[in-house]
């Protein structure tokens, strides 16, 4: 009979060792995942505000050049769209829109409100479909994969472009003004050359997000997804 029956009996040397290296090995993992997490979350941040300030200068001198548009911000909106999902697009589409409502003049709250909105609503049939979408997809008889990122990244870009510039065309026509031919034709030719400007800067940022062209990102952990 033990004298202190809440004792626990001490567990073999071998054991002891078994244990340590497990809760070694779960702290390595633990710490690794919390790295690629917060190397994921730099790099959307700092791609983020190097568009903007590419934007603000390279590529708007560039377009003024040619006489168009040329969109930057809104191609990083659809790269993060379809190698982030949602909710970073939604917050990459809200960053830009504060920045520029406070930055740059024109009508009020246009940006504040459009780009984020634009970004939520077009990051729903672009961004990456969960696991259980895929899985409800193949029980009833679909493919139940996600489509090329390419072509979602370039869609993606053409629906935000055309959203951006229709609402341009709309408060031109709420402010009682004309709305001419040229400058329909002048927002046709901008969402051209943002598409093509986002199949440009697809490459670079996707490579500097860690990612392939295929549905998943380079690194082989399932930790921090959305």
């Amino acid at each position: 009979m033990r004298l202190f029956p809440w004792h626990r009996k001490r567990l073999p040397e071998s054991s002891r060792r078994s244990v340590k290296r497990a809760r070694k090995h779960r702290k390595r993992m633990l710490r690794r995942a919390l790295s690629i997490a917060f190397n994921r979350e730099v790099r959307l941040f700092l791609a983020i505000f190097l568009g903007y300030f590419l934007h603000v200068t390279l590529f708007v001198n560039i377009g003024e050049q040619l006489g168009i548009s040329l969109m930057l911000t809104i191609s990083v909106i659809a790269v993060v769209t379809v190698c982030y999902g949602r909710l970073r697009a939604f917050w990459c589409g809200l960053i830009y829109g504060i920045i520029f409502e406070l930055m740059l003049a024109g009508t009020p709250l246009m940006n504040l409100i459009l780009y984020p909105a634009s970004a939520l609503l077009w990051s729903v049939p672009f961004s990456d479909k969960s696991a259980q979408q895929l899985e409800y997809e193949r029980s009833i008889g679909k493919a139940g994969r996600n489509r090329s990122p390419v072509l979602r990244t370039l869609l993606c870009a053409f629906t935000n472009s055309l959203t951006y510039e229709t609402v341009n065309l709309v408060y031109i026509y709420l402010r009682e003004s004309e709305v001419l031919p040229v400058l329909v034709r002048t927002g046709i030719r901008n969402i051209a050359a943002t598409v093509i400007l986002t199949l440009i800067v697809m490459f670079p940022l996707r490579f500097l997000f860690g990612y392939t062209f295929h549905a998943r990102p380079v690194q082989k952990t399932q930790a921090y997804q959305e």
